[in-house]
């Protein structure tokens, strides 16, 4: 329970599939192994390095509480959404690398928070947001149940 509300805070986490990172690890481990072998960008092969790592790790968090529903991918952008806002929720699309991971703009309006994978759309008043998520029935649900 949350001081002064009544519904608890739910959770919710996703990491990029085990197929994208897979792929990206082995992307990555080529390009840095042909910037060493040049041996000429050391420091580059590192910056290449760690990027490609961040993008390995790369997940979406997605939080219920009593007042809305808070959004994060890769650490570094955000949104709330009010379940005020909120006119429907429904399970999304299936999301790769065609359409990008972390934050994007989607085709036609609205926001993608993205990691791959299964995702969940949530139409608002003046937007859609579309977020990755594995349990996409039991976020959902949640929203559902808040709206």
């Amino acid at each position: 329970m949350t001081p002064g509300g009544d519904a608890k805070i739910v959770q919710f986490r996703t990491y990029m599939p085990l197929r994208y990172r897979a792929a990206l690890a082995g992307i990555g481990v080529a390009t840095v192994a042909v910037l060493l072998l040049a041996g000429q960008m050391p420091l580059l092969a590192v910056f290449v390095a760690a990027v490609f790592m961040a993008a390995m790790t790369m997940s979406v968090r997605v939080q219920l509480d009593d007042v809305g529903l808070s959004i994060r991918v890769a650490g570094l952008f955000s949104t709330t959404v009010p379940y005020g806002e909120i006119t429907a929720v429904s399970a999304g699309p299936i999301t790769g690398f065609l359409q990008g991971m972390g934050l994007r703009i989607l085709p036609g309006g609205g926001t993608g928070y993205l990691v791959g994978g299964p995702t969940v759309r949530i139409q608002c008043s003046n937007t859609t947001v579309l977020v990755s998520c594995a349990d996409t029935q039991r976020l959902v649900t949640g929203i559902g149940a808040r709206i």
